[in-house]
């Protein structure tokens, strides 16, 4: 059944989820276009306006959990460093189902891309030295490898316990990827 006045988000979302339900049941490799559409109730047509690839689908989805934590964390009244590790870590362990086909499916390295283009390290346009270059690209390596580790284990361990092994190796008044300017319109 096909669903009519449908917003682009609307159709992204539901593009989204359905891949995801049929990742439950299905090798993603396996999985075509035309049935993730059939299970989103929108026409193949749709899903070609909005993405151009199922790995496309997965981008928006990990920059929707991107955006989650980064709004909670602005929203919040905490604003130290122990705090917006913990969003981090709780907005990644509430979708850990999600989270942990995709990375069976063998598609982490997507996150990479998400962090890579969230904090603008592939931006052209942002003017940055060369060494901040690094420093961020760095920072972005450590943050993707450490959710990779955490999903290998299934992701057992807690938001509070992700959070106090994070803190207990970052010197005290580090960089930190928080300094780092976002630009909230990306991947909406």
């Amino acid at each position: 059944m096909r669903i009519k006045g449908l917003t682009g988000q609307q159709i992204r979302q539901y593009l989204t989820e359905a891949l995801l339900i049929l990742m439950e049941t299905k090798d993603y490799g396996s999985i075509s276009i035309g049935e993730i559409a059939d299970k989103a109730g929108v026409n193949r047509s749709s899903y070609y306006r909005h993405f151009s690839g199922k790995e496309d689908i997965l981008r928006f989805y990990l920059m929707t959990i991107m955006n989650e934590y980064q709004e909670a964390y602005r929203t919040g009244s905490d604003r130290t460093f122990h705090a917006y590790m913990q969003q981090i870590f709780s907005t990644f362990y509430g979708h850990r189902h999600d989270l942990l086909l995709m990375h069976k499916n063998g598609l982490s390295y997507l996150l990479l891309d998400v962090l890579n283009w969230c904090f603008r390290l592939t931006d052209p346009g942002r003017k940055l030295s060369l060494r901040d270059r690094f420093m961020i690209s760095y920072h972005i390596g450590g943050i993707y490898n450490n959710l990779c580790l955490w999903m290998d284990h299934g992701m057992r361990e807690t938001p509070a316990q992700m959070t106090d092994i994070a803190l207990s190796f970052r010197p005290e008044g580090a960089f930190t990827l928080r300094d780092v300017q976002v630009d909230e319109s990306q991947g909406n």
